[in-house]
Protein backbone atom coordinates (compact mmCIF):
# COMPACT_ATOMS: atom_id res chain seq x y z
CA UNK A 1 0.00 0.00 0.00
CA UNK A 2 1.29 3.47 -0.92
CA UNK A 3 0.71 5.53 2.30
CA UNK A 4 -3.06 5.96 2.77
CA UNK A 5 -3.65 4.81 -0.58
CA UNK A 6 -7.48 3.81 0.49
CA UNK A 7 -8.84 7.76 0.71
CA UNK A 8 -12.45 8.97 0.27
CA UNK A 9 -12.18 9.75 -3.92
CA UNK A 10 -11.56 6.33 -4.00
CA UNK A 11 -14.33 4.66 -1.22
CA UNK A 12 -17.01 6.66 -3.34
CA UNK A 13 -16.48 4.84 -6.03
CA UNK A 14 -17.42 1.41 -4.02
CA UNK A 15 -20.32 1.22 -6.48
CA UNK A 16 -18.07 0.21 -9.16
CA UNK A 17 -16.15 -2.61 -8.26
CA UNK A 18 -17.79 -6.32 -9.05
CA UNK A 19 -16.71 -10.05 -6.83
CA UNK A 20 -13.78 -10.45 -6.93
CA UNK A 21 -12.99 -6.94 -5.89
CA UNK A 22 -15.63 -7.05 -3.24
CA UNK A 23 -17.48 -9.41 -1.57
CA UNK A 24 -19.80 -11.84 -3.22
CA UNK A 25 -23.09 -12.86 -1.65
CA UNK A 26 -21.75 -16.79 -1.93
CA UNK A 27 -19.06 -16.14 0.22
CA UNK A 28 -21.21 -13.23 2.07
CA UNK A 29 -22.87 -16.73 2.93
CA UNK A 30 -19.66 -18.28 4.40
CA UNK A 31 -19.09 -15.22 6.69
CA UNK A 32 -23.08 -15.31 7.87
CA UNK A 33 -22.90 -18.84 8.72
CA UNK A 34 -19.13 -18.34 10.86
CA UNK A 35 -20.73 -15.91 12.45
CA UNK A 36 -24.14 -17.20 13.58
CA UNK A 37 -21.87 -20.19 14.93
CA UNK A 38 -20.40 -18.25 17.08
CA UNK A 39 -23.35 -15.88 18.16
CA UNK A 40 -25.19 -19.20 19.28
CA UNK A 41 -22.25 -19.91 21.54
CA UNK A 42 -21.53 -16.39 22.70
CA UNK A 43 -25.02 -13.70 21.81
CA UNK A 44 -22.88 -10.54 22.61
CA UNK A 45 -20.14 -11.55 19.86
CA UNK A 46 -17.74 -8.84 19.29
CA UNK A 47 -16.84 -8.33 15.42
CA UNK A 48 -13.98 -6.18 14.51
CA UNK A 49 -14.10 -5.60 10.86
CA UNK A 50 -10.55 -4.88 8.82
CA UNK A 51 -11.62 -1.56 6.99
CA UNK A 52 -15.55 -0.20 6.32
CA UNK A 53 -16.70 -3.05 4.02
CA UNK A 54 -19.90 -2.20 3.60
CA UNK A 55 -21.58 -5.66 3.03
CA UNK A 56 -20.14 -7.27 6.49
CA UNK A 57 -21.48 -4.16 8.58
CA UNK A 58 -24.78 -4.33 6.68
CA UNK A 59 -23.90 -8.50 8.12
CA UNK A 60 -23.28 -7.38 11.81
CA UNK A 61 -26.71 -5.10 11.55
CA UNK A 62 -28.98 -7.61 10.89
CA UNK A 63 -27.99 -9.58 13.64
CA UNK A 64 -27.20 -7.44 15.98
CA UNK A 65 -23.73 -8.51 16.40
CA UNK A 66 -22.02 -5.47 18.22
CA UNK A 67 -19.25 -4.91 15.85
CA UNK A 68 -16.20 -2.29 14.90
CA UNK A 69 -14.66 -1.30 11.75
CA UNK A 70 -10.85 -1.13 12.41
CA UNK A 71 -10.32 2.02 9.65
CA UNK A 72 -7.80 4.43 9.49
CA UNK A 73 -9.86 7.16 7.70
CA UNK A 74 -13.23 7.92 8.83
CA UNK A 75 -13.75 9.85 5.44
CA UNK A 76 -13.80 6.12 4.01
CA UNK A 77 -16.39 4.70 6.79
CA UNK A 78 -18.59 7.68 6.24
CA UNK A 79 -18.41 7.49 2.15
CA UNK A 80 -18.73 3.47 2.39
CA UNK A 81 -21.70 3.52 4.58
CA UNK A 82 -23.86 5.81 2.09
CA UNK A 83 -23.39 1.92 0.51
CA UNK A 84 -24.80 0.03 3.34
CA UNK A 85 -28.74 -1.16 3.50
CA UNK A 86 -28.70 -0.31 7.05
CA UNK A 87 -28.06 3.07 8.93
CA UNK A 88 -24.63 3.09 10.71
CA UNK A 89 -22.74 6.06 13.05
CA UNK A 90 -19.74 6.75 14.27
CA UNK A 91 -19.93 4.26 17.41
CA UNK A 92 -19.09 1.88 15.19
CA UNK A 93 -15.92 3.09 14.00
CA UNK A 94 -11.63 2.42 15.68
CA UNK A 95 -9.48 4.85 14.16
CA UNK A 96 -6.60 3.01 13.56
CA UNK A 97 -4.02 1.94 11.01
CA UNK A 98 -3.71 -2.11 10.79
CA UNK A 99 0.06 -1.62 11.02
CA UNK A 100 -0.55 -0.33 14.61
CA UNK A 101 -3.67 -1.03 15.57
CA UNK A 102 -2.93 0.81 19.17
CA UNK A 103 -6.00 0.18 21.40
CA UNK A 104 -7.37 -2.30 23.83
CA UNK A 105 -11.02 -3.69 22.39
CA UNK A 106 -10.67 -7.25 22.14
CA UNK A 107 -12.68 -9.48 19.54
CA UNK A 108 -14.15 -12.36 18.93
CA UNK A 109 -14.54 -12.24 15.11
CA UNK A 110 -12.10 -10.38 12.66
CA UNK A 111 -13.47 -10.03 9.13
CA UNK A 112 -11.36 -8.77 6.21
CA UNK A 113 -12.07 -8.76 2.50
CA UNK A 114 -8.66 -8.05 0.27
CA UNK A 115 -7.10 -6.62 3.16
CA UNK A 116 -3.57 -7.90 2.56
CA UNK A 117 -4.03 -7.27 -0.91
CA UNK A 118 -3.72 -3.37 -0.61
CA UNK A 119 -1.25 -3.56 2.22
CA UNK A 120 2.46 -4.00 1.32
CA UNK A 121 3.75 -7.80 1.54
CA UNK A 122 6.16 -6.47 3.66
CA UNK A 123 3.81 -4.94 6.31
CA UNK A 124 1.66 -8.55 6.68
CA UNK A 125 3.16 -10.20 9.37
CA UNK A 126 2.92 -6.89 11.23
CA UNK A 127 -0.65 -6.79 10.57
CA UNK A 128 -1.04 -10.88 11.65
CA UNK A 129 0.89 -9.72 14.67
CA UNK A 130 -1.79 -7.19 15.43
CA UNK A 131 -4.87 -8.73 15.30
CA UNK A 132 -3.52 -11.79 17.42
CA UNK A 133 -3.36 -9.07 20.11
CA UNK A 134 -6.67 -8.26 19.89
CA UNK A 135 -8.19 -11.24 19.15
CA UNK A 136 -10.14 -13.26 22.78
CA UNK A 137 -8.89 -16.74 23.40
CA UNK A 138 -11.63 -18.35 21.19
CA UNK A 139 -11.67 -15.51 18.47
CA UNK A 140 -12.23 -16.86 14.43
CA UNK A 141 -10.31 -14.63 12.04
CA UNK A 142 -11.82 -14.73 8.42
CA UNK A 143 -9.72 -13.46 5.34
CA UNK A 144 -10.79 -13.47 1.98
CA UNK A 145 -7.33 -13.87 -0.16
CA UNK A 146 -6.17 -13.81 -3.57
CA UNK A 147 -3.26 -16.26 -3.70
CA UNK A 148 -0.46 -17.52 -6.15
CA UNK A 149 0.60 -21.10 -6.80
CA UNK A 150 4.08 -19.72 -8.71
CA UNK A 151 5.17 -17.11 -11.01
CA UNK A 152 3.13 -18.13 -13.80
CA UNK A 153 0.62 -15.63 -15.92
CA UNK A 154 -0.59 -15.30 -19.19
CA UNK A 155 -0.19 -12.91 -21.96
CA UNK A 156 -3.22 -10.27 -22.56
CA UNK A 157 -4.07 -12.32 -25.26
CA UNK A 158 -4.14 -15.27 -23.69
CA UNK A 159 -6.39 -13.83 -21.10
CA UNK A 160 -8.70 -11.69 -22.72
CA UNK A 161 -9.04 -14.74 -25.38
CA UNK A 162 -10.08 -16.77 -22.50
CA UNK A 163 -12.59 -14.44 -21.28
CA UNK A 164 -14.32 -14.66 -24.73
CA UNK A 165 -13.81 -18.44 -24.68
CA UNK A 166 -15.13 -19.16 -21.21
CA UNK A 167 -16.59 -16.18 -19.44
CA UNK A 168 -18.17 -13.41 -21.63
CA UNK A 169 -21.28 -14.12 -19.86
CA UNK A 170 -19.63 -11.99 -17.23
CA UNK A 171 -18.32 -8.25 -16.84
CA UNK A 172 -14.29 -8.77 -17.95
CA UNK A 173 -13.24 -6.98 -15.13
CA UNK A 174 -14.89 -9.23 -12.86
CA UNK A 175 -14.16 -12.02 -15.03
CA UNK A 176 -10.32 -12.08 -14.94
CA UNK A 177 -9.40 -10.00 -12.42
CA UNK A 178 -6.53 -12.12 -10.79
CA UNK A 179 -5.16 -12.62 -14.37
CA UNK A 180 -4.99 -9.29 -15.83
CA UNK A 181 -3.32 -7.97 -12.08
CA UNK A 182 -1.01 -10.75 -12.58
CA UNK A 183 -0.17 -10.28 -16.16
CA UNK A 184 1.98 -7.14 -15.33
CA UNK A 185 2.63 -7.99 -12.00
CA UNK A 186 6.25 -7.28 -10.48
CA UNK A 187 7.08 -10.70 -8.92
CA UNK A 188 10.44 -8.90 -7.12
CA UNK A 189 8.70 -6.24 -5.89
CA UNK A 190 5.31 -8.26 -5.03
CA UNK A 191 3.21 -5.71 -6.25
CA UNK A 192 1.26 -4.64 -9.45
CA UNK A 193 0.93 -1.15 -10.12
CA UNK A 194 -3.06 -0.05 -11.56
CA UNK A 195 -1.53 2.41 -13.42
CA UNK A 196 1.45 0.44 -14.99
CA UNK A 197 -1.78 -2.23 -15.43
CA UNK A 198 -3.44 0.40 -17.71
CA UNK A 199 -0.65 1.33 -19.58
CA UNK A 200 0.16 -1.88 -20.73
CA UNK A 201 -3.87 -2.28 -21.39
CA UNK A 202 -3.83 0.55 -23.55
CA UNK A 203 -1.05 -0.94 -25.50
CA UNK A 204 -3.03 -3.84 -25.90
CA UNK A 205 -6.11 -2.34 -26.85
CA UNK A 206 -4.37 -0.20 -29.50
CA UNK A 207 -2.90 -3.74 -30.81
CA UNK A 208 -6.15 -4.72 -31.24
CA UNK A 209 -5.44 -7.41 -28.61
CA UNK A 210 -8.22 -6.33 -26.52
CA UNK A 211 -11.93 -5.11 -27.61
CA UNK A 212 -13.07 -1.52 -26.61
CA UNK A 213 -15.70 -3.12 -23.75
CA UNK A 214 -13.22 -4.87 -22.72
CA UNK A 215 -10.75 -2.10 -22.13
CA UNK A 216 -13.17 0.17 -20.91
CA UNK A 217 -14.25 -2.04 -18.05
CA UNK A 218 -11.14 -2.12 -16.49
CA UNK A 219 -10.02 1.83 -17.81
CA UNK A 220 -12.79 2.87 -15.32
CA UNK A 221 -11.82 1.14 -12.35
CA UNK A 222 -8.19 1.79 -13.03
CA UNK A 223 -8.85 5.61 -13.25
CA UNK A 224 -10.93 5.32 -10.20
CA UNK A 225 -7.85 3.51 -8.18
CA UNK A 226 -5.17 5.98 -9.75
CA UNK A 227 -2.08 5.44 -8.21
CA UNK A 228 -3.07 2.36 -6.36
CA UNK A 229 -0.97 -0.93 -5.57
CA UNK A 230 -1.85 -4.51 -4.90
CA UNK A 231 -0.56 -7.89 -4.27
CA UNK A 232 -1.22 -11.32 -5.15
CA UNK A 233 1.63 -13.16 -2.92
CA UNK A 234 2.86 -16.73 -2.87
CA UNK A 235 0.41 -19.12 -1.10
CA UNK A 236 3.19 -20.76 0.72
CA UNK A 237 4.98 -17.85 2.14
CA UNK A 238 1.54 -16.37 2.90
CA UNK A 239 0.88 -19.44 4.64
CA UNK A 240 4.28 -19.44 6.74
CA UNK A 241 3.57 -15.74 7.64
CA UNK A 242 0.32 -16.16 9.22
CA UNK A 243 0.90 -19.43 11.00
CA UNK A 244 3.21 -17.58 13.32
CA UNK A 245 0.18 -16.30 15.04
CA UNK A 246 -2.43 -18.51 14.04
CA UNK A 247 -3.36 -22.18 13.44
CA UNK A 248 -5.72 -22.88 10.71
CA UNK A 249 -9.14 -23.94 11.51
CA UNK A 250 -10.10 -24.56 7.38
CA UNK A 251 -9.99 -23.20 3.80
CA UNK A 252 -12.97 -22.52 2.59
CA UNK A 253 -15.05 -20.38 -0.16
CA UNK A 254 -18.29 -19.40 -1.75
CA UNK A 255 -19.29 -20.57 -5.03
CA UNK A 256 -17.64 -18.49 -7.74
CA UNK A 257 -15.40 -18.97 -10.89
CA UNK A 258 -12.54 -17.16 -8.90
CA UNK A 259 -12.87 -19.81 -5.85
CA UNK A 260 -9.75 -21.52 -6.37
CA UNK A 261 -7.69 -18.57 -6.13
CA UNK A 262 -9.65 -16.32 -3.89
CA UNK A 263 -10.11 -18.60 -1.11
CA UNK A 264 -11.18 -17.46 2.71
CA UNK A 265 -8.75 -18.31 4.96
CA UNK A 266 -10.42 -19.41 8.76
CA UNK A 267 -8.00 -19.42 11.42
CA UNK A 268 -7.82 -19.03 15.35
CA UNK A 269 -5.39 -17.39 17.35
CA UNK A 270 -2.51 -19.78 18.84
CA UNK A 271 -2.17 -20.05 22.15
Amino acid sequence: MTEKQWKKSVAEQWGLFLPPARPSLSELAVFEQNLLELKSAKPHVRVGILGSTPEYRDLCQTYGADYQCIEYNPANFTTLGQFMLHRDDNNHIVESDWRTMGFEQSFDLFMGDLVTTVVPVKDHAEIFRNIRKHCTSEARVMLKVPLRQDNRHMTHREIFNLYRRKFSHLNPFAAVWHEVLLADYDFSEDTMHCQTSLQRLSESFGAGIIHAFEFGEFKKRWDALGDFKMNIPLEKTYMGKISQHFKMLYKTSGTDWYKQWSPILIVSPKA
